[in-house]
């Protein structure tokens, strides 16, 4: 009992030597400090029958193994303890086989490694699990990660080698949400945007706004079913688009690439994302000082004696109940500028098989998308709105997920390939070899 006390809060007293200690093996937040302060080295999670120094042989996992997937996104962390299905060509983990779920909020931790000890450690297990797989909000090289949002940096395979598990695989969390759009009941789980037929086989794409912009295709495999294939195209520049002499987008851009010494560009997802919506309505704030809300203007800075929360939440819900006109200007903004990025993925992928538009922004922000609230099929207008190729657009399924859980889905969708391929009924994998490629 009081090994499970000390575990569970590390941070409030000095650590103690017990079977489950806190894991803090890399990053530069301030855990590392808190330790340093009591003259000790960094400690390490370990179980009570494993040998974390030695890294344990992949061996053929039984039909019960244990498996750890986590969707690290840059605001949440969601945890998950499960025990294989019994049938491993299932595209959903069944309810009965989850041990224990939880959500962290990572700002409240240093580095992955705490979060994962509290997890671990209330679990209480005997042995590590055979396998983990986390989905990542970054670049993946060679199963490694660095989380520029968090500060934080992950290493699967220092995970797995201290920590005892057979493999640990970091995947982006984009990638995980198109293996999460393959779990998906179409007709149930979303809303039509382009109602055009759907091409079996035919290539997928998936993109997404949340804390940034995540976009990712899918194509079909070696094994016969869709490989997913991260991108970073959230990162590509941002296009302005105007309506005869309306030049605010330009304004836009050059107002974002001020306030973020940029020397030439400005990537998209400056402007569609959580964060963008906060970049548009500062612009319009700035360029508009007499059409200022005082009210929604403080609850889009929160407290006085704090630090500014810049809160994309108050804008919307200012647009949405239509009492601040630069809410709803920011959210028409951001609204077509999400539906012109999903064109061009379009026009990139041409993904007749369907492109799926998901992410907890979208989520929060769906009766914008789909024209219920501000200006009328803004979303779909620019994403249509592509000149000669407008035809081609016109044949793309479009789908708005109503869930926010595809990265949860789409994670263990993964650790089930996994596992068949350790059992060698499944070909490995291609679709995470552009993760070595950098």
């Amino acid at each position: 009992a009081e090994a499970a006390q000390a575990s569970s809060s590390p941070l409030r007293a000095p650590p103690k030597e017990c079977d489950l200690l806190c894991l803090a093996t890399m990053g530069g937040g301030a855990g590392k400090e808190k330790y340093k302060a009591h003259g000790q080295a960094l400690p390490l999670l370990t179980f009570t029958n494993s040998e974390p120094k030695k890294p344990r042989k992949v061996e053929r996992p039984g039909l019960d193994a244990l498996c750890l997937t986590a969707d690290v996104g840059g605001t949440s962390s969601r945890l998950h303890l499960w025990r294989a299905p019994s049938e491993l060509d299932a595209m959903l983990v069944p309810n009965a086989c989850i041990i224990k779920s939880q959500k962290y909020q990572n700002e409240k931790f240093d580095t992955f490694e705490e979060v994962l000890n509290d997890f671990l450690s209330s679990c209480k297990l005997e042995h590590p699990p055979y396998l983990a797989c986390f989905a990542v909000a970054g670049v993946v090289v060679d199963n490694t990660c660095n989380l520029v949002n968090l500060g934080w940096r992950m290493d699967g395979d220092e995970i797995c080698d201290k920590l005892g598990f057979s493999q640990v695989h970091l995947i982006n969390d984009f990638e995980a949400q198109g293996y999460g759009i393959l779990t998906l009941d179409v007709d149930q789980e979303c809303e039509v945007l382009n109602d055009a037929p759907v091409i079996s086989g035919a290539p997928m794409a998936v993109l997404g706004a949340g804390t940034g912009l995540g976009e990712a295709f899918l194509t079909t495999g070696h094994n016969g079913d869709y490989e997913v294939w991260p991108t970073e195209g959230g990162h590509a520049e941002f296009a302005p688009r105007q309506h005869g002499s309306d030049k605010l987008q330009f304004e836009l851009c050059n107002y974002l690439m001020i306030k973020f010494s940029a020397k030439a560009r400005i990537s998209v997802e400056r402007i569609v994302s959580g964060k963008g919506i906060a970049n548009i309505y500062q612009f319009l704030a700035w360029k508009y000082p007499d059409k200022v809300s005082k009210t929604v203007h403080r609850e889009f800075l929160g407290a006085v004696d704090m630090h500014a929360k810049n809160d994309p939440a108050a804008i919307v819900q200012a647009a949405r109940s239509g009492e601040c006109e630069l809410a709803t200007q920011a959210m028409d903004i951001f609204t077509s500028a999400y539906g012109a990025e999903a064109g061009v993925l379009a026009l990139q992928y041409m993904p007749f098989g369907g492109l799926f538009v998901t992410g907890g922004v979208t989520c929060k922000t769906r009766d914008f998308i789909t024209g219920e609230k501000g200006a009328e099929q803004s979303f779909m207008n620019a994403f249509l709105d592509k000149g000669r190729v407008t035809p081609m657009l016109m044949r793309v399924p479009v789908f708005l997920v109503k869930g926010e859980d595809m990265g949860e889905r789409g994670i263990k969708l993964k650790a089930i390939r996994m596992l068949r391929e350790a059992h060698n009924s499944r070909m490995p994998s291609k679709g995470h070899m552009c993760n070595s490629c950098w």
